[in-house]
């Protein structure tokens, strides 16, 4: 009885252990997110002026240069449907995903995709201001 008893809390403090790592990766990678939320968002929120300027530069070039110009609004725009749609899913993991395992494994994604995502809004939006200044 006593062994059983001993055994019973082993494995109690080892669960716990496990879950107390798992807490501490997820509000690790929480902080990521965030941060990578917050470089990433005033970005996104520029993008339609970036693209307004952009229009009003290519109106001013040759067809060429408006279907580049058309190009670039295309992966502007990408790139700011991309964030809204990962700050969606961020607060689906974030808010409605109870199971610690399986919001570590979405917010490990959210990670690589937040990374992704910073990368591509940041070349959209040089491609745009070089071509921007390109034709001024």
């Amino acid at each position: 009885m006593k062994y059983s008893s001993l055994l019973f809390a082993f494995i109690f403090s080892l669960l716990m252990a496990c879950d107390n790592k798992t807490d501490g990766q997820i509000e690790e990678l929480n902080a990521v997110l965030m941060k990578g939320h917050d470089e990433v968002m005033p970005k996104t929120m520029a993008i339609a002026d970036i693209k307004k300027d952009l229009m009003e530069a290519a109106a001013k070039g040759t067809e060429t240069d408006k279907e580049s110009a058309l190009q670039i609004s295309t992966n502007l725009q990408k790139a700011e449907d991309d964030m809204y749609e990962w700050m969606k899913n961020f607060g689906v993991a974030m808010n409605d995903v109870k199971d610690k395992n399986e919001k570590l494994k979405l917010y490990s994604e959210l990670e690589t995709e937040v990374k992704k995502l910073t990368l591509d809004t940041e070349n959209s939006i040089a491609s745009a201001k070089k071509f921007i200044e390109e034709h001024k």
